[in-house]
């Protein structure tokens, strides 16, 4: 019987100051950087066209996607104090729960975030966009039924689970009107490397190998085959 293979843990890279690490190696880099400007060249049938600026290009599109060490430590700031301020707005929260209630939530703690001025406009909305993807999750995971409001699939919205039965009922209907308002946007599990993510287990689409992160940390590549997606398990 073949023995199951463990998934890689993994702890947010630091550098020797002490901040987060890039998310590669300089080789690997160049490795990203030479693959993207083959495909652009590819894409046109490598006829015509200019190897030099395939190779910007490249540069520019694994810029975008690799976030620097200092924006790595921008963006995982923004992104905890977010949900930080999510958790607690959603735990403040009297009223009847409804799709309205998360949308509210999550406009008034960007606002917040913003009017504090400690982080760059990018960095707000990618953890904007990262809390999203979280609040998403949670809601798919506990689905229509109110007995799977538990501490497992609560994440964010822990705090509603102390309110009695009819609350978790109005709580899920709740979550699933604004799933289906949001729409398709909001559907997909998938994780891509250099975006932030919360701790825990994801897998790469490509070859199954698997990733633990230990904290809240930027997606690398999979340790395995080196590719870019992921879907989260746990």
């Amino acid at each position: 019987m073949a023995k199951a293979k463990s998934p890689t843990k993994l702890s947010p890279r630091t550098a020797e100051h002490g901040g987060p690490a890039a998310l590669v190696s300089p080789v690997e880099r160049q490795r990203m950087i030479a693959e993207a400007a083959y495909l652009r060249a590819a894409a046109r049938g490598f006829a015509g066209g200019d190897p030099v600026q395939d190779w910007l290009a490249a540069e520019r599109e694994i810029a975008r996607l690799l976030p620097s060490p200092q924006q790595q430590k921008q963006e995982l700031a923004a992104y905890e104090k977010l949900r930080a301020q999510v958790r607690h707005l959603l735990a403040e929260t009297r009223d009847t729960l409804s799709a309205d209630t998360v949308r509210n939530t999550l406009e008034q703690a960007v606002a917040q975030l913003r009017q504090l001025g400690e982080h760059t406009a990018d960095a707000i909305d990618k953890a904007a966009a990262a809390v999203e993807r979280d609040l998403a999750g949670a809601a798919q995971r506990i689905g229509p039924k109110w007995e799977a409001f538990s501490e497992k699939t609560a994440d964010l919205f822990e705090a509603w689970r102390d309110r009695g039965r009819q609350s978790l009922t109005d709580a899920t209907t709740a979550l699933a009107d604004w799933l289906q308002r949001a729409g398709g946007r909001l559907k997909t599990h998938t994780y891509r490397t250099g975006e932030v993510a919360a701790a825990g287990t994801l897998e790469c689409l490509a070859c199954g190998g698997r990733i633990v992160l230990a904290t809240s940390a930027h997606v690398p590549p999979c340790p395995k085959c080196k590719k870019m997606e992921f879907r989260r398990l746990g």
